[in-house]
């Protein structure tokens, strides 16, 4: 397979050819019931999961185990520390390197994953991770999966996916450039997740841990600091190329809301029944359907319609700052009391009459006015490291598209 022209001395190989000698090279996870939920234990064998998969990364955690015993029937499908990890089914093509055992000779990899052992007298493994990791890559690996219920991409595919390799020292050169450019992304994402954590220990120094109410703040529920809670109409959108954007769930993280991937409704639909559950500036967005119990700020003048699924809270400003409600309504407290609430399995639901009744305490308004000025600083901040961020991603997607057609 050939994706574009290379230079000179370049050619196009396939990842078997780069692989390992060694048997099982390039081998995914056991099928069927041949990894059962049941052959988990306490400790013994690490079982990694496409979890332990995160921005490119591997990351030791939430770790499974096995025996030794099942871990030897297994055997095919044991990794180590080197080897390159891929999900192969659901979030196709994101892959990292195996670079943390905690102490552990090997692992084992579940049916979602796999693994490829380089030959590095053949290829450089950081060329190799950049090159399978950059967008169009990822894109690729994507086109060639599988269209059913859950996408999955098959190990024959993975195999011939081509890589464009240039002489050994060539490819060194590549991923020193390319390490120092991703270097400076993820400085920039490091500082946004700082100043995140110092948020929500900002809040629980102000007013304490809600599951012990520390400072002794008087009880209530959302109920009380609320006006109104409404969602959108029960009904299914009719989409159009432009008009008034629609938000649904997937739109909504703790704080803050993803302008992203966003589809329209006709102002004309949009006037005739979605804009009777209006957000305006101030309002929190909380989620009620699907992924339950999230909830950020509306902070925007922007004319929105909100799908069923997301629930209008109109604050009660003499009771509660919106942000103060937001962080609130977002820690493991207020978050496990709306999962308590939802109801459904296939349809889950929080429901308007539920939510309003999740307990909270309620600090003086004066220190929510103080906690709201201080978020207001640190987001403006983050909002500068955001642009920062993403001027580093664009540096570093174009210095990978011409690295891999030989023009750097």
């Amino acid at each position: 397979m050939i994706l574009h022209t290379l230079p000179q001395g370049w050619t196009w190989s396939t990842l078997t050819e780069i692989a390992s000698p060694n048997k099982n090279a390039i081998v995914d996870g056991p099928f069927g019931s041949s990894l059962k939920t049941s052959d988990y234990r306490p400790n013994g064998v690490p079982v990694l999961q496409g979890k332990n998969i995160t921005n490119s990364q591997f990351e030791w955690k939430e770790i499974r185990y096995i025996s030794e015993e099942k871990a030897d029937e297994l055997k095919r499908s044991q990794v180590r520390i080197g080897d390159l990890l891929m999900i192969k089914i659901g979030s196709i093509g994101y892959s990292a390197y195996l670079d943390d055992l905690n102490g552990h000779d090997f692992a084992v990899i579940p049916a979602n994953m796999a693994k490829i052992s380089f030959d590095t007298k053949k290829v450089n493994k950081r060329y190799a991770w950049h090159w399978l990791n950059n967008p169009p890559s990822v894109r690729k690996l994507n086109s060639l999966s599988s269209k059913t219920a859950q996408s999955a991409l098959n190990l024959t595919k993975i195999k011939t996916f081509p890589i464009p390799l240039p002489p050994l020292t060539e490819q060194k050169r590549i991923a020193a450039i390319l390490d120092k450019a991703d270097a400076i992304r993820r400085k920039r994402q490091a500082a946004i997740k700082l100043a995140d954590d110092f948020l929500r220990a900002t809040f629980l120094d102000m007013f304490g841990d809600p599951v012990t109410n520390p400072r002794g703040w008087p009880w209530g529920t959302l109920g009380d600091f609320i006006h109104s809670a409404k969602d959108g109409p029960h009904i299914s959108p009719q989409y159009s190329t432009n008009g008034i954007p629609f938000l649904s769930t997937r739109h909504i993280r703790p704080g803050k809301i993803i302008w992203e991937d966003l589809k329209y409704i006709s102002r004309e639909e949009a006037k005739r029944q979605w804009l009777k559950c209006k957000p305006e500036k101030g309002d929190i967005l909380y989620t009620k359907g699907g992924t339950t119990g999230i909830a950020a700020v509306f902070d925007s003048d922007q004319e929105i319609a909100v799908w069923v699924h997301v629930s209008l809270l109109k604050t009660n400003h003499k009771k509660a700052e919106p942000v103060w409600l937001e962080s609130m309504l977002n820690t493991a407290y207020c978050y496990s009391q709306s999962q308590r609430f939802t109801h459904g399995i296939t349809n889950q639901d929080l429901g308007l009459t539920r939510m309003v009744n999740i307990k909270t305490y309620s600090p003086p308004l004066e220190l929510q006015k103080m906690f709201s000025r201080i978020v207001a600083k640190v987001k403006y901040t983050m909002a500068n490291h955001r642009r920062q961020k993403e001027q580093a991603s664009n540096l570093f997607n174009s210095l990978a598209q011409r690295a891999f057609r030989g023009e750097l």
